[in-house]
């Protein structure tokens, strides 16, 4: 695991079950269910409204003001759900 000392100064541990993606194309959060299919589906429905950098600055923002983890020690499915956040908040 990577040294973050840009960002937060300490190493991030991750639990040996990790929700990291195995391949890029993959989505972030597995379609398991009514919540993982609507966070998939609006991003499909709002991508050509919102560009991805705008919504990927905003989740960074919004987790920065609401937690003390480091963006980079999130896991994928974490990182996504704040996306959505962001979406959410940009598009409303």
């Amino acid at each position: 695991m990577k040294n973050h000392d840009g960002c937060c100064g300490g190493r991030h541990a991750r639990p040996v079950a990790t929700t990291r993606r195995l391949r890029r194309d993959d989505p972030a959060i597995p379609l398991a269910g009514s919540i993982s299919h609507t966070v998939v589906a609006y991003a499909a429905r709002v991508r050509h409204r919102v560009p991805e950098d705008v919504v990927e600055r905003r989740a960074r923002e919004l987790q920065a003001a609401s937690s003390y983890d480091c963006w980079n020690g999130l896991s994928d499915r974490d990182q996504e759900l704040w996306r959505h956040m962001a979406r959410l908040d940009l598009t409303t």
